[in-house]
């Protein structure tokens, strides 16, 4: 873990200082912080998803974002539970028409039993996005074998918003070594509270695990809808 405290750090120094040289268009441009928890249910064993990213504006065309994503298999023995951390650094050119992203990181994958050795490989991805009116088409590719998250995987899919605050997507996802399948999701921010955060249902089938769960996000920055804040930052 010493290795991913180490690549955060420098990644957050770098994308500090870069932001420090430009100048953002407008108030609004401030980092973003967002803090998410997921929970569900990974062919009948628990998986758990934590999650914080880091969002910063450099320029009216150009972002770039720190994610650290850890997700927890917990079947009830050692031998096949593990815990999986990625950490990468994601670099965005955008518009009001799309957005194109590469990113780097490190993935580890850590198994309970300490007889077992853990696994750690550098990762790439790609992230490419087209915002149509109310709809969006994503593309995401991980170079990474096995990745059990909610948010870092394979996928190509379409994204409808039903309302500013209401968004509902379907992907066809790759998520571990050859399992390819169906990712159904919906994610709702309460008008209310929608500076606080947001609430998703995952529902997701392949060839060996099928999940369901739910997702929580609280967001540390102003107040915006939805549909704003997810073509702003990834």
């Amino acid at each position: 873990m010493n290795v991913f405290s180490r690549f955060f750090l420098s990644s957050l120094l770098l994308s500090g200082a870069v932001q420090a040289n430009d100048t953002v268009s407008n108030a609004n441009d401030a980092p973003n912080f967002a803090f998410g928890l997921g929970y569900g249910l990974l062919d009948q064993k628990s998986l758990l998803n934590i999650d914080f990213k880091v969002n910063i504006p450099i320029s009216e065309h150009f972002s770039t974002q720190v994610l650290l994503n850890s997700n927890y298999l917990i079947t009830g023995s050692s031998k096949d539970s593990f815990a999986q951390s990625e950490f990468s650094s994601n670099w965005f050119l955008h518009n009001d028409y799309g957005r194109l992203g590469l990113g780097i990181g490190i993935s580890e994958l850590e198994p309970l039993d300490d007889e077992q050795e853990s696994e750690r490989d550098v990762i790439a991805q790609f992230i490419g996005e087209v915002f149509l009116r109310d709809f969006s088409l994503t593309t995401n590719y991980i170079s990474t074998e096995t990745t059990l998250s909610n948010i870092t995987s394979s996928r190509i899919g379409l994204s409808y918003y039903i309302n500013e605050d209401l968004r509902a997507s379907l992907y066809r996802e790759k998520y571990n070594v050859n399992d390819v399948g169906w990712r159904v999701e919906t994610h709702f921010q309460p008008k209310k509270y929608r500076q606080v955060g947001s609430l998703g249902v995952i529902a997701r089938t392949g060839q060996d695990y099928d999940y369901l769960g739910v997702v929580v996000q609280y967001y540390f920055d102003y107040a915006v809808s939805l549909k704003q804040r997810e073509r702003e930052f990834h």
